[in-house]
Order: C-alpha cells, then structure tokens, then sequence
C-alpha cells in the first residue's frame, strides 16, 4: 500500500506520538509497504520541503500557533499536499492529529475520496489549559474538548485507540465510527542494556553530575504540566531524608520546565534534581541506562510509551495507578503503582533497600514488553488499514448505486408524460386527475430516494 501519515509533530521534537509514528512507519516498510510522513515545517518555509528519506518526510508550511505555544498551524487546505497524494498514488490516510494537520488531512481524503483513519492519541480534555497557558479556561472547557473529539471523531472512516479507557471514553462522547484497540508497539532493541558499554554509562552518568554510588529515578519525555513532574519534586524532600544519596534525573524539555527548575530550587534541592534537556531520539536508549528506576505520576497518558522503552531498558517502574497502565502493570510484581504522593518516600526507599527486589521487577519488565513488539503493532495496523478501505469502497459503491435511481428517478419524472391541453376542446375531468396522479406519484418517489440517501450517508 501507499501510505501517508499526516501529523502535528514529529521528530526532532520528543513525544510518545513521534515514537509511535516512526515505529509504525519502520515496521510498515519492512513489510512493504511505501509510507510518506506529513508534518508541519519548523520555520516560515513557503513552500512543501521534502527533508528526509527514510522514511520520506515532507514539511508543509505553517505559522507559529499563537493560542498555544510553540506549536504552529497551518490552512485546513493544501493544494500542494492533494497534488503530492494524487502524484504518490496514496491508498489510505493516516490522520495523527485532530488540530491543524487533522483538518487538512480531512479535508484532502475528501478532495481525492480517499479512505482516512485516525489514531487519537490524548485525551484532549486534559490539556486545555495550553490554551494561553489556561487564561481562558472557562470558555474552553474539558466539556466543549470532549464535543470537539466527537464532532472530530466521527469524520473518519475509521479510529486507532492505545487502550480500552481511550475507547471507553470515545464512545462515551457520542463516536459511531470503527474503533480499533491496538497498542502502539515500540522496537524493543535500541534499548537493551547489552547495547551499552557499562563504562561509557558511567562517564554519561559523570557528566551529568551523577556520583558513583548515587541512586537515580529517571523521569523522560515532555516536560509539561499534565505529565506531573512537579509532584516527584515536591517529594523530593522526603525522599532525600529517607534516601540521601538520591538524584531525580529529568530529561526531556517542554513548557513547564522553566517552573520545575524555580520549584527545585525553592525546596533546596537543585543539588538532587538534574535537568538535562532534551537529548536526541537515536540516543534515548543510552540516557535510560542512566537511571536505577523509572518514575512517573501521570494521569494523562492515553498509553504511555514511555513506560514500555523504560521496561524494554529493563528499569523497574514506579507509577501512579490509572486505567491506562492496567493492561501493562501488575502492582508488586513487574512495577509499583501508587494512588497517594505521600506514599513515594518509603516506596522508593523500598526499592534501593532491596536488590533483590530491584532484579525481580527489572527480569519481569523485560518479560513484560517483549509482547509488544513493532512487528505486532504494524500487523494490526496493517489489518485496520484493510477493513477501513473495504469499509470505504462499500460506502461508495452504495452511494454511486442511490446516486444512480436518484438520476433514474429524476429522469423519469422529467419524461412524465402530461397530456396537453387541447385549444378547440378542454380535456375532460377524468383525464386531468390521472396526469395529477400521475405526477404525484413520481415526485413522492423522487423525495422517497432522496431520504433513503440522505439515511445512508
């Protein structure tokens, strides 16, 4: 298949939707398949660049999104983009994104009546408060979100989901369409720990100011407000009082680090949490090894990739309970899970007070994320992909057939046949009720066909 992924992100900027799009392109064309990534331009390009090759990556020209920030947008509308799909001979659209990119990917599948699904990756409720950094929360609500994914939606021919809670909560909202759970898979391998020259994890460790005998949580990705950071911080105190040679090692960057670092610093513990920045992907696998466990008190997270790389690097994971983390997480046996913040001194205390425990939780992380290979992931996308464009040529085959009686119908009311009336003799009342009949008859089966398409669309 020719396929293209159309998306608000992608790489160099470091999120769990990157990763899941460069994974499921990788996996596709190992498969086969041709797939070409769209995203929005990181400068004030006028013009569509194509900046990489493997995958093809296309940049459309955006502005910077003054709402929110540092996003950029671009018109629901590219002619370039419907010219580059119609000259690449694209079998289905894969939508990332239901902002900017969303739309033109919409709007593009209806231009060339191309099948299009769509993989809902956050639950959009949760992050209003990005919209000028929550002053107008109250007019942009959690609620009016939820109305905007349903309208969203129910667009597509057919929706990718991470777990049954994003499925729950799509129906919940009023989604009619095609719901398809498929985890996003990750290729464990760049993250082995046989990949890493223990030495060289010491001297990364060294430069970043991590002594030889400190013990390190490891929190990784966007540093944003909904992730909750904040809240290992503010236990840091306590923490450090239970274990004093700990560090909180925070890599990634985003918009609420600069308040992290204001935060650390008022609670006296810049000398135990390390902001390292963001790092490049092709190196994250070597940064996990950096650390002894890996920790996140998230309720946001529609999946969590994040959780899987740091298992498939064979960390222990420390993480707040959520309906996102069931199926992945069994408490006490490969991970912690917690409900109360209050609870994270004595379980971190636990967990470097036990090696035993540290070995038991990283040998059953590793055990845990084999299961979700990029093969399996790229396997079921590939069979969403099917049934969303059989879905699609049935829709349109019974649209062309009610299209065609429409046009038959009309037809025929156009040849009705009236008889004229007769200038020396004035047609009888026999004759003049049956042309009445007649004619009635044919527009009510003109209005009957116009109600059975308009039901079946």
């Amino acid at each position: 298949m020719n396929i293209a992924i159309i998306t608000d992100t992608y790489f160099p900027d470091i999120n769990g939707v990157t990763s899941s799009i460069y994974t499921l392109a990788t996996a596709l064309r190992k498969k086969g398949h041709r797939v070409y990534i769209f995203a929005t331009s990181d400068n004030n390009s006028p013009v569509i660049r194509r900046v990489h090759k493997k995958p093809p990556v296309f940049r459309i020209p955006s502005i910077p999104m003054l709402l929110v920030r540092p996003y950029r947008t671009t018109m629901p509308y590219s002619f370039g983009l419907v010219r580059i799909l119609k000259r690449l001979k694209i079998d289905i659209i894969h939508t990332q994104t239901e902002f900017s990119m969303g739309m033109v990917g919409l709007s593009s599948s209806m231009a060339l009546h191309l099948p299009i699904i769509h993989t809902y990756h956050t639950m959009l409720e949760d992050y209003t408060h990005y919209i000028l950094n929550g002053k107008v929360t109250k007019i942009i609500t959690p609620g009016m979100a939820q109305k905007y994914s349903k309208i969203f939606c129910n667009i597509p021919t057919g929706l990718i989901v991470p777990t049954e809670k994003v499925k729950h909560s799509l129906c919940e909202y009023g989604v009619k369409k095609p719901i398809y759970v498929i985890p996003t898979g990750i290729d464990i391998s760049p993250f082995n720990k046989s990949n890493f020259d223990p030495k060289e994890i010491a001297e990364l460790r060294s430069s970043l100011g991590i002594n030889k005998d400190d013990k390190v949580l490891l929190s990784l990705g966007r540093v944003a407000k909904e992730k909750s950071i904040h809240v290992i911080i503010e236990q840091m105190p306590k923490i450090v009082e239970k274990t004093p040679k700990v560090k909180l090692l925070v890599i990634g960057d985003g918009p609420a680090l600069s308040d992290l670092i204001d935060l650390a610093a008022r609670l006296n513990m810049r000398s135990h949490v390390i902001f390292a920045g963001s790092v490049p992907y092709t190196e994250i696998g070597k940064y996990y090894q950096t650390g002894d466990v890996f920790i996140s008190c998230s309720t946001s997270e529609t999946q969590g990739l994040t959780y899987y790389e740091a298992m498939a690097a064979g960390l222990p994971v420390i993480a707040r309970k959520d309906d996102a983390v069931n199926e992945l997480f069994i408490d006490g046996e490969n991970a912690v899970l917690f409900e109360r913040e209050e609870d994270l001194p004595d379980i971190v205390e636990s967990l470097f007070s036990d090696e035993q425990k540290m070995a038991m939780f990283s040998s059953r992380a590793e055990e845990t994320v084999a299961a979700y290979s990029a093969e399996t992931f790229a396997n079921r996308v590939e069979d969403a992909y099917k049934n969303t464009i059989a879905r699609h040529v049935r829709k349109r085959a019974i649209r062309r057939a009610t299209l065609g009686k429409i046009n038959n119908s009309s037809r025929k009311l156009k040849d009705a046949k009236v008889v004229p009336a007769d200038e020396e003799k004035q047609p009888s009342r026999n004759v003049l009720k049956d042309n009445a009949k007649r004619a009635y008859r044919a527009a009510n089966r003109y209005a009957n066909l116009l109600r059975v398409r308009k039901h079946k669309n």
